[in-house]
């Protein structure tokens, strides 16, 4: 079992050396080197690459004990103002991140910056234009050495309300003012807030006030650790005359429900005829009986959910005579389901992207 305690930069760097070291091509060396002028340490050191028959390249190295993607893009924003005015030549320094740990969002953002990365677990990605190099690799998906952090999943019935405040409601906004307005504990809310700004995919101002959200990123994120299938309490039926007698009889009924994944999504952006329906009910007996629907063995065609929480029906759009969820719980849903819905999913973040206007609130 791995050592609890986080390992320290300079083993980090160690790691790295020999996990670079073991990627090379046949023939290439990589170490690390003193930098020119620097006294020992962590921050004082290069990755030297070097093939067998011409000359290499030298990574400028920043190493971190941790380092979450809030902090990534800061640390990222600091060495771009810091590169303007170091570079002594035409070409720009290369650049590795290496730390004990990255997660996967952390890697994403240094990657977009195109900067390389390198972790102790071997997630890698190193890249140089010369010598001509490119290597992508995969370690661990979880931190071996977990800090203590105050939230660390949005699973659960409360984060899966926050989550959706956040994403629903156009900022900017106070945590207390969002809380009052989506009907959220307030405390569940902050917590949701600070998980969400440390996966830099919303920013807040000087005073914590939300002033910019990644609606698109956040439900991905919640996609993470939210499934339809088994965060909500459903049962699989067959619609014997089709999903289209579905509807219409769905367009008559009297009590609650909400319609979700590929049918709801159709109403939006659609791909291809739905071949599953998805719907939250308060009674999954009465909507069976009103439905008209079969327990089968096989060849389903409709899911029917006792949702995780109210807030399903929350925000909701009537559309063609359905009740449809709001569209960041269809995003969710699709993106969580089988076979090519979360291409829907995808292609429903496409039109909610050229739609803000329309379903923000």
């Amino acid at each position: 079992m791995a050592d609890k305690k986080r390992i320290t930069e300079t083993a980090a760097l160690r790691q790295a050396e020999q996990i670079v070291a073991r990627s090379m091509p046949s023939g290439w060396t990589a170490k690390l080197v003193q930098a020119p002028g620097r006294t020992a340490g962590p921050r004082s050191v290069s990755l030297r690459i070097r093939p067998s028959d011409s000359e290499g390249s030298d990574f400028g190295v920043v190493t971190k004990r941790s380092l979450n993607p809030m902090q990534a893009g800061q640390l990222l924003d600091t060495m771009g103002l810091q590169a303007t005015t170091s570079l002594r030549g035409p070409k720009p320094v290369d650049v590795a991140i290496i730390a004990p740990y990255l997660s996967e969002r952390t890697r994403d953002v240094i990657a977009g910056r195109g900067v390389s990365y390198i972790d102790s677990t071997g997630n890698m990605r190193l890249r140089s234009d010369k010598p001509a190099l490119y290597i992508l690799t995969t370690g661990a998906d979880k931190d071996p050495w977990p800090d203590d952090q105050p939230l660390k999943s949005l699973r659960g019935r409360g984060a899966g309300r926050a989550l959706r405040a956040v994403v629903d409601f156009r900022p900017p906004y106070g945590v207390r003012e969002l809380a009052a307005r989506a009907n959220v504990s307030p405390a569940t809310l902050a917590r949701v807030i600070d998980l969400l700004a440390r996966d830099a995919l919303l920013t807040r101002d000087a005073r914590g006030r939300v002033n910019d959200v990644d609606w698109a990123g956040c439900i991905r994120r919640w996609s993470n650790d939210y499934q339809f299938a088994t965060s909500n309490q459903t049962t699989a039926f067959l619609a014997p005359r089709g999903l289209s007698d579905l509807t219409s009889k769905l367009a008559t009924v009297k009590w609650r429900y909400a319609l979700t994944g590929s049918l709801a999504a159709q109403s939006f952006s659609p791909i291809a005829p739905a071949r599953m329906g998805m719907l939250y009910v308060d009674d999954i007996e009465t909507a069976v009986r009103i439905l008209d629907l079969r327990e089968v063995d096989s060849g389903t065609n409709v899911l029917i959910a006792e949702a995780f929480d109210p807030v399903v029906y929350e925000r909701t759009t009537k559309r063609d005579g359905l009740t449809l969820a709001a569209t960041t719980q269809v995003a969710a849903d699709l993106l969580t389901g089988s076979g090519r819905m979360p291409a829907e999913g995808e292609e429903l973040f496409a039109w909610m992207k050229d739609n803000e206007r329309v379903w923000l609130h």
